[in-house]
């Protein structure tokens, strides 16, 4: 678990920020060393389910052997029970409140809750985990195989035995010996209110989610009657997208109110348009009405990169309703989910475009989704 120091500073020194970061859904602009909460997601190699199976209905119900849970193989016990108390023995700095094991991947939520020492940073207190989570799997093969060490993936040369890898220097241990994890991981910073609950509220309901979309792959398409933090919506598309705990709101004036100028022609727009997509390749929800010319060049952008968007309008979903091709494509693929608010007060397209900024502000905070039924009135 312990790191490189020069990894964790610059050349004169003192301690640098994380700059080099190895996966692109990084955030470039924060400094890792310091103080933070964090969700960390990480993945294993090629998806495997090495850590259990889904046990459970996804009607089961919660508190019972009969809803969706994890059910942990060896590795994934060993992980919980050995790997992850070693984070706070190596990183006394670093406190684990959470974690989610799914069966191709995990979930840490993480507090460091002071400056980490020595110039270390979150990115190695990840790495020494993914490497004790590697090394707990290569012992459980060498026992399953009586000692004997699996055939590298890559190379695909004579299986060597534990002891002639254990006479090995590290680094030909880590070329001769594939890896648990994929490269990199994703991080999540937690940084505002009511945030933290959700992202508590995600990782309890992973199994659940992964069983609905096993049972249930036709849920996401259009409900009539949906309850959003205390307002009624029809919905066409990926209604997984409001689980998601983190939403950005995106809102941009049809002028710059400094200059007068189109907002989508200035610098200032250029940047808060590439910080949204990013926040989008990053895994963020980005809930707008792309009404304005710059909110609706960040929808079709994200649209072309296939970005996961909710998108509000003032026109009705009806029955029968479907988008325009475009945007079903992208609601049957599952980036996108077309909401339409009940009720609009406003007399004019101006006071009803306002309203909708609003409701983009509360769907962003929302922490309660219902399903509304009404069938049960039309029965005699």
């Amino acid at each position: 678990m312990k790191g490189n120091k020069e990894d964790g500073q610059n050349d004169i020194g003192r301690p640098r920020c994380e700059t080099k970061h190895n996966q692109h859904r990084r955030s470039f602009w924060h400094d890792y060393h310091q103080r933070g909460l964090y969700m960390i997601t990480m993945v294993i190699g090629d998806r495997k389910r090495l850590f259990g199976t889904i046990a459970g209905r996804a009607n089961g119900r919660p508190g019972t052997d009969d809803a969706p849970h994890v059910v942990l193989s060896e590795l994934g016990r060993r992980v919980l029970e050995d790997e992850v108390p070693k984070i706070y023995r190596y990183y006394p700095e670093v406190e684990v409140w959470r974690v989610a094991i799914m069966p191709d991947h995990i979930h840490l939520l993480l507090w460091v809750r002071e400056t980490l020492r020595g110039g270390k940073h979150l990115g190695m207190v990840v790495r020494g985990f993914k490497t004790g989570c590697t090394r707990a799997w290569w012992q459980l093969q060498d026992e399953a195989l009586g000692g004997e060490a699996p055939r590298t993936a890559a190379s695909g040369e004579t299986p060597r035995t534990a002891a002639a890898v254990s006479k090995a220097s590290p680094l030909e241990k880590e070329k001769q010996r594939p890896v648990l994890f994929e490269k990199g991981y994703h991080d999540r910073i937690i940084n505002r209110p009511g945030m933290l609950e959700n992202i508590k509220r995600y990782m309890k309901e992973n199994p659940l989610r992964a069983r609905i979309r096993e049972e249930c792959p036709r849920l996401m398409e259009r409900q009539l009657h949906l309850w959003i933090g205390g307002r009624e919506y029809a919905a066409f598309g990926n209604l997984f997208l409001l689980k998601f705990p983190i939403k950005e709101p995106v809102f941009f004036h049809r002028k710059d109110p400094k200059t007068g100028q189109p907002t989508e022609q200035t610098d200032d727009y250029q940047k808060e348009h590439d910080r949204l997509l990013r926040m989008a390749e990053e895994g963020t929800v980005l809930v707008t009405p792309g009404i304005s010319k710059g909110e609706s060049l960040v929808v079709s952008d994200a649209l072309d990169a296939h970005l996961p968007l909710i998108l509000l309008q003032k026109e009705p979903i009806g029955e029968y309703w479907k988008p325009p091709q475009r945007r079903f494509y992208a609601c049957a693929a599952g980036h996108l989910l077309i909401l339409s608010p009940w009720s609009l007060d406003g007399t004019s397209d101006y006071s009803r475009f306002h309203q909708l900024n609003d409701y983009v502000q509360e769907i962003c905070g929302a922490t309660e989704m219902r399903i509304l039924n009404y069938s049960a009135l039309n029965q005699e």
